[in-house]
């Protein structure tokens, strides 16, 4: 394995335990379930480009760190939508500048960097 490939994976088992520690409690088991479907479509539809290869993802690539990523993130936004109540709530709440923001931001920015460097 490359250097950049250690290097993104300590990066994303540091967003995860960020999630874990930030989310854990707020998750609802429908924001999980309505994430673990909305996640892969997601990863399909965007990272993908409409590819059928979704299935065929290997442990531990970047685009098997981008699908987590992706049903990480569908997860969060659910459940910080379902806390707000309606959807005013929900964007003050993510400009707040909290832990929330933070961690849909990192969500965000390992996604960028697995997609973009490709490790």
């Amino acid at each position: 394995m490359k250097m950049k490939s250690w290097v993104q994976i300590l990066i994303f088992v540091l967003i995860l335990g960020f999630f874990s520690y930030v989310a854990w409690d707020s998750i609802t088991k429908e924001a999980a379930f309505f994430g673990a479907l909305a996640g892969p479509t997601l990863h399909w539809a965007l990272t993908n480009k409409g590819n059928k290869n979704v299935i065929y993802i290997k442990p531990l690539t970047a685009g098997w760190r981008v699908l987590i990523y992706d049903i990480l993130l569908a997860t969060w936004i659910i459940a910080l939508y379902q806390s707000a109540g309606n959807f005013d709530a929900f964007l003050d709440s993510l400009m707040a500048l909290s832990e929330k923001t933070a961690l849909l931001m990192a969500l965000v920015g390992g996604i960028f960097i697995d997609y973009g460097v490709e490790g």
